[in-house]
């Protein structure tokens, strides 16, 4: 069985932010990872929450699910920390407009907003969260097979 599919959206994202010119290799696939002095600039990816409907009455029925993709910009507090923290989700934005090939299947991570926060992990850092909505189906007895 493959990863859920949870998990296939989070590594291609990784795979498409890892490398970006601000943030470079420094990009976690966890919403905890403890960010220090050497993980900044850096970028956290997660699932932050998911709606799902049963498009059919059948068992196993199709499923359309809806999750809430975070990437999370943490760079020092410094006094270009605004500009920083633009720059890098700038880099997010580009790098993540075109459709990732998730399972053999298109998935489209649709930008809906962000918001800032300056006490993360007791460092002097700030960060900003960007949120895309990610639409994909699978059946309810197949989490882990796009379709």
């Amino acid at each position: 069985m493959a990863d859920h599919a949870h998990k296939q959206i989070r590594a291609a994202v990784v795979a498409a932010v890892t490398g970006l010119t601000t943030s470079g290799s420094r990009v976690y696939a966890n919403r905890l990872y403890p960010l220090t002095e050497a993980n900044l600039p850096g970028l956290r990816v997660f699932m932050d929450q998911e709606d799902a409907q049963a498009q059919s009455i059948h068992a196993p029925h199709l499923q359309e699910r809806t999750a809430r993709l975070v990437v999370e910009c943490c760079a020092k507090a410094t006094s270009a920390l605004d500009d920083t923290l633009d720059l890098m989700s700038k880099e997010v934005e580009v790098a993540l407009a075109a459709a990732l090939t998730v399972g053999g299947k298109s998935v489209q991570l649709i930008y809906s907003g962000m918001e800032f926060d300056d006490e993360i992990s007791n460092q002097p850092a700030g960060m900003k969260r960007l949120s895309f909505d990610c639409q994909f189906y699978t059946q309810n007895n197949a989490p882990d097979i796009l379709v």
